[in-house]
C-alpha cells in the first residue's frame, strides 16, 4: 500500500492546494471556459461530462494542427468554417462526429496534424 505522506500527489494534496487558494476552482472553471469557448469559434463543442484534462488535450491538438496548416502555407481564416472554399482540403479541420468521443476527436485532430507534416505524394 503506497504512502501518501511520500507522494506528491494525492487527493490531500489537492484539498491541500484548495485551501491555500480558495479561489482554485474559479480559476479552474473559468479556465475551462475560455478553452470551451475557443473552441467553439473553431465550430468544435464539448460537453460539462468532458474531463477538463482531456479538453486541454483537445486544445493542444487543434493548436498543433493550426500550426500545421499556418506551416504549409494555409490561411486559418479561409480554410476554417464557416468558409466554404478552403485553399486545400487537408487544412480544414476534421468534423466530430455526434457520437465520437473527445479522445477519439482529439486523435483524430492529432493525425491530420500529422499528416500535413508528412511529405505530400502527389
Amino acid at each position: 500500500m503506497p504512502n501518501h505522506d511520500e507522494s506528491p500527489i494525492t487527493s490531500h494534496d489537492e484539498a491541500h492546494e484548495r485551501d491555500l487558494n480558495r479561489h482554485r476552482r474559479d480559476e479552474e472553471r473559468s479556465a475551462r471556459r475560455e478553452l470551451t469557448d475557443r473552441l467553439a469559434d473553431r465550430g468544435i463543442t464539448v460537453s460539462d461530462a468532458d474531463r477538463d484534462e482531456a479538453v486541454v488535450e483537445l486544445w493542444e491538438a487543434v493548436e498543433a494542427f493550426e500550426r500545421s496548416v499556418e506551416a504549409h502555407g494555409g490561411d486559418l481564416m479561409v480554410d476554417t468554417p464557416p468558409s466554404h472554399e478552403p485553399d486545400d482540403p487537408r487544412f480544414v479541420m476534421p468534423r466530430r462526429e455526434g457520437t465520437e468521443s473527445l479522445a477519439s476527436y482529439t486523435a483524430k485532430v492529432r493525425e491530420s496534424a500529422n499528416r500535413l507534416r508528412a511529405p505530400r505524394g502527389d
